[in-house]
């Protein structure tokens, strides 16, 4: 299994790429940005030119914020710039936040990205000169390529929870992009059958299929802060209001009650007392949480159900916002990739 981490939330694109070069000198296999707060793809190129080993990727742009030629050319870009390095990750983003922020009716998230994924995918291996036409129900495409791809073309994965998107993408990606606070068994027992099943449906090999996974880690030498952490961290998932893929995972892992509860409390401002609410198999079992030990076991769990765990760092109290805050995670992810 290949490690991997998920930047983009820091307090500058300058911060960003010194960790990703600090993560590159730890053994880190990928790094990856994302679609909230930040343009992916602008810190994306931020990450390549600090880098010169590992992966990078998107996960995930937002496909109802972009067009999907565009998006492709862009990875095209990004693609070459890295020589081959780079990994485009597109997913539907948050379907609240995208009526919030921007006014845009994301209901019919399935034929969208249908029509996306296979426009993307059509146009990051176009050749010059060769027709790409694809008609659909949201998006069309009529284009030829001014020159050939420098490198051959990168993957596209996409991102889904609920049964219905994840074996869309069995059918129309080269891997299912899964979420945070995505259990072994949720990866396991649920997403991974179902995404096979849409893969040989749609005539493909389901063994072609890549499974990378990721999960938030919460990692500190007192365990207790460490737990405390991660309960906010889950609780902010409902903040301003309730966060639709990760609400529907702790729905289908069986933990109803508590999304409920936070449903209700957080949105009203009352995050305090929706933290005492997490139940502790929430934390034991969707999260990486604990001093560097634990987490290490924690990880060793997903080997042989994720291909590639894709580290996102749960911000910890006594965080003193430099970069000796990731020295720990750093050191875990050494040994973990040795």
């Amino acid at each position: 299994m290949k490690i991997g981490m998920m930047l983009g939330f820091e307090d500058s694109i300058k911060t960003i790429a010194t960790i990703a070069q600090e993560a590159e000198r730890s053994g880190i296999y990928s790094l990856y940005t994302v679609d909230a707060g930040r343009s992916a793809t602008i810190t994306a190129a931020a990450v390549i030119n600090a880098t010169q080993r590992a992966k990078v990727g998107t996960y995930i742009v937002n496909a109802f914020a972009r067009e999907p030629w565009m998006t492709g050319l862009e990875a095209r870009d990004l693609n070459e710039i890295s020589d081959g390095r780079f990994v485009l990750g597109v997913g539907t983003g948050n379907l609240h936040f995208n009526d919030l922020y921007m006014g845009i009716d994301s209901s019919k998230a399935k034929a969208k990205m249908r029509d996306f994924m296979e426009i993307v995918r059509q146009v990051v291996s176009g050749q010059a000169a060769q027709r790409v036409r694809y008609q659909g129900d949201v998006h069309r495409i009529r284009w030829r390529a001014t020159w050939n791809p420098t490198t051959p073309p990168p993957p596209v994965y996409m991102a889904a929870s609920g049964p219905n998107m994840v074996r869309l993408a069995g059918e129309v990606s080269d891997g299912v992009g899964i979420g945070i606070m995505s259990s072994v068994e949720f990866v396991r027992d649920i997403v991974r059958p179902n995404a096979r099943q849409g893969a040989e449906q749609a005539g493909r090999d389901p063994e072609a299929l890549v499974f990378p996974t990721a999960a938030t880690i919460s990692i500190n030498k007192d365990v207790d802060a460490a737990r405390e952490a991660s309960k906010r961290a889950i609780c902010k998932l409902y903040h301003p209001i309730p966060h639709p893929y990760y609400d529907s995972q702790l729905r289908q892992l069986g933990f109803a009650e508590f999304a409920d509860q936070a449903t209700q409390l957080v949105p009203a401002g009352r995050l305090a007392e929706a933290m005492t609410l997490v139940p502790d198999a929430v934390v034991d079992s969707m999260t990486i949480t604990g001093n560097v030990e634990q987490c290490a076991e924690r990880i060793k769990a997903y080997e042989g159900i994720a291909d590639e765990l894709i580290l996102a760092r749960t911000g910890q109290r006594d965080d003193q916002h430099t970069l000796a805050d990731y020295e720990t995670l750093f050191q875990l992810i050494g040994a973990a990739a040795g």
